[in-house]
């Protein structure tokens, strides 16, 4: 991200690049490659059995939002942990053990339902 007088000016593409040293500025980096984020949630199931539940969300920015992927959110990985942490603690307790295992599917659509609409509404 380069700004010129501490305003954003445009988005670096990679390769080189020029830079009026005494008016603009490198801000920070943004990486559009696609990211992997691993979280695990420990939590109990309807039938008193604690589980470690291991989720992998991969990500990326979407080219066209580099300004709001970098200026509107502070730590990206850290909020979409606190998603999952919310998704997976409100459904896992309503299943059995055996149940998890059968509802991966379900547990994994409604993580990316609350990742999508949480993250679109940055982006407005």
């Amino acid at each position: 991200m380069i700004e010129r007088f501490g305003q954003n000016v445009r988005f670096a593409q990679p390769g080189m690049s020029v830079i009026c040293c005494p008016i603009e500025e490198l801000v920070g980096k943004v990486s559009t490659r696609v990211q992997q984020l691993d979280v695990r949630v420990e939590t109990k199931t309807l039938d008193n059995v604690f589980i470690t539940a291991v989720v992998s969300v991969q990500y990326q920015v979407i080219r066209a939002q580099v300004f709001d992927a970098f200026y509107a959110l502070t730590n990206p990985s850290q909020q979409i942990t606190a998603h999952i942490y919310d998704v997976m603690r409100s459904q896992l307790p309503t299943l059995e053990l055996d149940a998890v295992f059968e509802a991966k599917e379900d547990l994994a659509l409604a993580v990316k339902t609350a990742l999508s609409v949480t993250m679109s509404k940055v982006s407005e």
